[in-house]
């Protein structure tokens, strides 16, 4: 029997149970508001307007992108309900350029090169997405109205607020659809903290006057003196001058802050004519007081983040969460215990997981969960996960998943007034229990949907268009239970790849 015979007869449209990726997953996009969720997600979730740390270890499969998903949406629906109290949303689970640039392709294949991953770099990672998201909005064209509202709430900012994104864009902003040049031109336009005169220009004056000085000296010298080249010596003077004291100074003091910045942000890209221009652009008595990221000094960082933090509630932007997922899924990384473990492990430090406004929702690979356990005393004591609503499997019962495909299956079913369950499919001599305790044997969603997925296959398998039927047997069921209970557990063991 053709399988699309199958869910026709049962008015289904699709297959509920062939998606393994919740990125991936049409059916849970449909479902996720009124979904059913992991019994603990209230505990990981936790208060938007108090955002919290939670940290959340689960196999492969056990539905933690799932989670980060849901939780995502959840916070969009806060941000709606509260305009004047938002939290903006850090979505951390793309890690491949840090890693690239942190450790380097050259360097990947030993797991201890992964320790030169600091807590600085992850810091800098999370403030350079929301500055780059910050100015991609800011620099839209003329006729959005977010741009034209974000710009006007910036406008209103204190002259404090403005200077600070503008060194925050100059720092962190990563453009990926336009050049760091156009960026910077719309972003300064709009916050106006530019100074009048750059120390370009202040070098080109310098430049100029000692020219213009030495042509009316040689034209003294040779017998040419007037009274316009006495005025143009002392005017190439003055400008040489000026242009030298406050021009050159300046340019020296940039290209040292510029070699700072290039080598101490190692997960941001900085164009080295560009970064210069950027820091010309800004008052040298303005810049001397702002923080510049140096070797070990991790309080600057922190300030940083501060000020990033006060520009955001000038946008009624409260707090900040941080969904942090897919630890596992860097090229260089590639699974490696050892390898994720040396890059998320400097996250775990208290004054970071407690930092006020701030809310980082980790989850994390089962393997870390098992490192997790190997580390002494003084690791706990740094980290405190005793505050940081630690959940050390995340682990799914076989009712828990009963209810996730039964309402799977309704999702796709084309009645809804009397939709199809997933008791339905099956013939009288499967009872829900039954189905719950296959279901309990399977652990997870993915695996649970697998083991479905092979019922509804082997059922069609065994049954032909001429005489097709359409409750599917207690012996398949049982057959199928087998071959994905012993299938799940090589899997446990690490004998089975998926």
């Amino acid at each position: 029997m053709k399988i699309e015979t199958f869910f026709n007869h049962w008015k289904l449209r699709e297959n509920p149970f062939t998606a393994e990726e919740a990125r991936d997953d049409d059916v849970y996009a449909r479902i996720m508001s009124d979904g059913v969720a992991h019994p603990e997600f209230e505990k990981i979730f936790g208060r938007p307007e108090r955002p919290s740390t939670s940290v959340v270890f689960g196999e492969k499969g056990s539905g933690k992108t799932a989670l980060r998903l849901l939780m995502e949406q959840r916070l969009k629906e806060y941000n709606d309900q509260n305009p004047r109290k938002k939290t903006w949303i850090v979505r951390y689970d793309e890690w491949n350029h840090m890693v690239d640039r942190a450790v380097g392709a050259e360097n990947a294949d030993n797991p201890e090169n992964f320790k030169r991953i600091r807590l600085e770099d992850h810091i800098d990672k999370l403030i350079s997405m929301v500055v780059t998201e910050l100015i991609d909005a800011a620099s839209r064209p003329k006729s959005s109205k977010i741009a034209k509202e974000l710009g006007k709430n910036l406008r209103k900012m204190p002259r404090q607020h403005r200077l600070d994104l503008a060194y925050l864009a100059v720092l962190y902003d990563q453009p990926s659809l336009s050049t760091r040049n156009e960026r910077w031109h719309k972003i300064s336009k709009i916050l106006r903290v530019n100074q009048l005169v750059s120390p370009a220009f202040l070098l080109y004056l310098f430049g100029g006057g000692a020219m213009v000085t030495f042509l009316s000296l040689y034209a003294i010298f040779t017998g040419f003196i007037d009274p316009i080249s006495i005025t143009a010596v002392a005017a190439g003077g003055l400008a040489t001058f000026l242009g030298g004291y406050f021009g050159l100074g300046q340019f020296i003091k940039n290209r040292k802050r510029r070699k700072v910045i290039q080598s101490e942000l190692k997960v941001v890209d900085h164009p080295t004519s560009t970064l210069t221009k950027q820091l010309g652009n800004l008052k040298a008595s303005e810049l001397d007081a702002l923080p510049l990221p140096t070797p070990g000094d991790q309080d600057c960082r922190y300030e940083l983040l501060g000020r990033l933090q006060r520009i955001l509630k000038g946008l009624d932007f409260m707090s900040l969460t941080v969904l942090v997922d897919r630890v596992d899924e860097p090229s260089l990384v590639n699974g490696d215990a050892k390898k994720m473990r040396n890059l998320i492990w400097p996250l775990f430090s208290h004054k970071m997981l407690q930092h006020d406004g701030m809310g980082i929702k980790m989850l994390l690979p089962i393997e870390l969960g098992y490192e997790l356990k190997r580390e002494d005393g003084d690791f706990f004591s740094r980290a405190r996960l005793d505050k940081g609503n630690l959940i050390e499997r995340l682990e799914w019962t076989g009712v828990n998943l009963y209810d996730i495909c039964n309402q799977r299956v309704q999702a796709v079913c084309e009645d809804t007034e009397t939709p199809t369950l997933l008791k339905d499919l099956f013939e009288e001599r499967v009872s829900v229990q039954d189905l719950v305790d296959s279901l309990d044997q399977m652990k997870q969603p993915r695996d649970a949907f697998k083991f479905l997925y092979e019922v509804i296959i082997q059922h069609c398998k065994g049954s032909t268009d001429a005489d097709p039927e359409f409750l599917i047997p207690k012996l398949t069921l049982d057959q199928a239970r087998r071959h994905q209970a012993q299938r799940v557990s090589d899997l446990a063991r690490g004998f089975s790849a998926a």
